[in-house]
């Protein structure tokens, strides 16, 4: 049976509750925190009073408050915790086996929103999850995304007080169709902010704008800043992946055109992929980015990126879509795959010509002595799904296939001359010759080492196959 004065968290979406133990805290004052967090994720709270049973409600995750004011939340994915020492009669037993150690109430309602998104996920129908941001402002949903720490939630943050409404922080929806589903998540901010005397507000003495904070973290309360409800869809208009810069770099803040191939890759990293939507995931964005237009967003301060942002959006609601300047490319090497050994650039704008007729054809295969071993063969798998531009390509296994399909690989020109190629079965050592003739200059052995290394890696992904 629960401890006394347990209480169960109903969230819309996610089947079974959150269930709130009292113990070195009241779970009624734990709760209070969590409601406030989530504010803006529809949920029921009621009392446990019932014992356990058949007919009882099952508790998909169970917060556990421990001494010093910290927590233990059970139920969280094994894959990425440890496994609870479970004890008969313990009521954690009855949710899945992993749980996480949280610090702080902040830590606590930050690490239950993504979990409660991951499984919200997971049951949507083909809805993938975004680590990203998306906002709202002069008719234009713009969706943003960068490494970490680019400052999508100070920029968040920053965007609200100015008016903008939030679609959500950090975790976000995506549809097939390429519309954005909003989870009501508010952001949550690092201390210490850096300076901006916009965002005094937040830090303010019991500031109404603050759900909770800790020494290391701050989450901002959904219900008293602009933030859409769970649940709302809105058609995107742009992708902003941002840029922010050292406070002492050279290189100018703005708004840039980068190629699509970067837009692809930085929008593919931030999809949560799991249960095979890889294939999904990289025709999803395909097609979004070649309807919607992807900017890199390079800013110092977030009253910069306002002010940007501000003109760009508002020349666009006018119908005067902004003349964006491009990116220079960055320097460095093409690669076959990540990880395997580069080819030099110098012969890279002579050998797109001959690439794309060594395309075309595919010569007869030499026949071996009858004492030579029959070299092993290898083809394309069927169902997987190849995008290519002026830049390189990306490749998914089909979503419907099992296995090791949650990656997607990125290609570049050589690289897809050889996957081209492989729609016909061939070994390595005659597409290393046939590279070798068309590129006399690239030393044979880096060929050979690379053809190699591309083939062992579309293998162990499941998109090359051996032929019998």
């Amino acid at each position: 049976m629960p401890e006394p004065g347990a209480l169960d968290l109903l969230f819309s979406g996610v089947p079974d509750a959150v269930r709130v133990l009292s113990g070195s805290r009241p779970a009624a004052d734990t709760v209070a925190v969590l409601q406030r967090v989530l504010a803006a994720w529809p949920h029921d709270c009621r009392p446990v009073d019932a014992p356990e049973g058949p007919g009882a409600p099952r508790a998909r995750f169970l917060v556990e408050p421990l001494e010093g004011g910290t927590f233990r939340l059970h139920g969280v994915s094994p894959e990425a915790t440890d496994f609870s020492p479970f004890r008969p009669g313990d009521p954690a037993a009855l949710c899945p086996p992993g749980y996480s150690h949280e610090p702080s109430l902040t830590c606590l309602a930050t690490t239950l929103a993504i979990e409660l998104v991951a499984v919200h996920e997971r049951l949507a129908s083909g809805q993938m999850g975004l680590h990203a941001a998306a906002a709202v402002h002069a008719g234009q949903t713009l969706l943003f995304c960068g490494r970490h720490r680019a400052g999508k939630s100070l920029l968040m943050a920053r965007l609200l007080l100015a008016g903008w409404q939030a679609l959500g922080d950090d975790m976000l929806g995506l549809t097939p169709e390429g519309e954005l589903f909003s989870y009501g998540l508010a952001p949550r901010l690092r201390l210490p902010l850096p300076p901006c005397p916009a965002l005094a507000p937040l830090l303010a003495e019991d500031s109404p704008l603050a759900a909770c904070r800790d020494d290391r973290y701050l989450c901002c309360d959904p219900l008293t800043l602009p933030q859409l409800p769970w649940g709302t869809r809105r058609a995107l208009n742009a992708v902003m992946v941002l840029d922010r810069l050292d406070e002492h770099s050279s290189r100018q803040g703005g708004i840039f055109v980068q190629p699509h191939q970067a837009d692809m890759r930085e929008v593919l990293r931030r999809f949560l992929l799991r249960d095979g939507r890889a294939g999904l995931a990289l025709q999803t964005v395909d097609r979004l980015l070649h309807r919607v237009p992807c900017r890199l967003l390079r800013y110092r301060t977030p009253d910069e990126a306002l002010c940007l942002l501000n003109d760009w959006t508002a020349a666009r609601e006018r119908g005067q879509p902004p003349t964006d300047p491009p990116l220079e490319a960055p320097a460095g090497h093409d690669v076959l795959m990540p990880g395997t050994a580069p080819l030099p650039r110098g012969e890279n704008a002579r050998r797109r010509a001959p690439c794309r007729r060594l395309a075309r054809r595919m010569p007869a295969p030499a026949q071996p002595p009858d004492s030579a071993r029959e070299p092993v063969r290898y083809r394309q798998r069927p169902g997987v799904i190849f995008r290519q531009d002026e830049s390189g390509a990306f490749l998914a296994r089909d979503e419907a296939r099992s296995g090791r399909d949650g990656k997607i690989f990125l290609l570049n020109h050589m690289g897809c001359v050889l996957w081209q190629l492989w729609q016909e079965a061939a070994d390595e050592a005659e597409l290393a010759a046939l590279l070798a003739e068309a590129f006399p200059r690239t030393p044979a052995q880096r060929i050979r080492r690379d053809v190699a290394a591309l083939r062992r890696r579309l293998c162990a992904a499941g998109l090359l196959q051996e032929v019998e």
